[in-house]
Parts: structure tokens; sequence; C-alpha cells
């Protein structure tokens, strides 16, 4: 019975170690894998308030024109909560990036974490459109 329970603890112990919150999303390298909603996967590098975001398209769907490295701000409101705009500065930004900066960017919050991923839920509002996007991000 005592050997029983030592089991018992040791696996909630080592259960409990493994739970990811929020601030495990802020710093590090992640991907999001392609679903439904995003055609292709891509991998985020995460420093402090930049991101990275690089398109994995192998067989060139988007074309050789389109920029598969983009580089963004992050303004984080909360532990699980930031703001995405364009970063102007590191790229040349295509009217659309320009629109959506124009717009305050991409407000983000993690919904919930499943295992090494969070699902999130990016919101884009501007006078006449409401955008809502859904997915999940993966530590690597």
């Amino acid at each position: 019975m005592k050997i029983l329970s030592f089991l018992i603890l040791l696996i909630s112990l080592n259960s409990y170690a493994q739970q990811l919150t929020c601030v495990d999303f802020k710093e590090g390298q992640f991907y999001v894998p392609a679903d439904g909603e995003t055609l292709l996967s891509y991998k985020i590098i995460r420093n402090g308030t930049e991101q990275i975001e690089i398109v994995e398209d192998p067989t060139n769907l988007l074309g050789p024109d389109f920029n598969k490295t983009a580089f963004v701000r992050i303004e984080w409101l909360d532990a699980c909560t930031s703001r995405l705009t364009y970063d102007g500065t590191k790229m040349t930004l295509s009217d659309y990036q320009k629109y959506i900066n124009e717009n305050n960017g991409f407000l983000t919050e993690m919904v919930k974490i499943e295992g090494n991923c969070f699902y999130f839920k990016s919101t884009f509002n501007d006078h006449d459109l409401g955008e809502v996007m859904t997915g999940k991000i993966c530590k690597e």
C-alpha cells in the first residue's frame, strides 16, 4: 500500500511539473502546424518583444515573389494576451501589412494550453471589418 501511494505521489508531482503556462510561450522557438485555416506551417522565433515568422513553403505554393519571412513587434498586454504589428524597420511592409498596422494590429489571446501547444484566437478589427483567426502554436 505504501509503494502504491508513493507511486501515485510521484506521478502527480511529475504531471504537475510539466504543466506549461502562458509565460512558457513568450520566448523561444515554436511552430504553427498547417490546418484548415493555416494552409502552410511556419516557424516562430520569439525574443522579448520581437517575433520572426518563417513560412515553410517547400513547393513554392505562395510564389517566388512572396516574402516568406516576417518581422513582428509584440506588445504584451498581460501574460496571455498580446498585440502584434509588423516591424517596418526590419522589412518592407506590403499594403496589407501597413493596413493591419494602421488599424492597431492583431489582438492575440492564448485560449488554452494542451501538451506543448497553446490554442490562440487572433482578432483584427477596423472600422468596417472584424476578422478572427484561430489556431495553435507549439514549442519545438
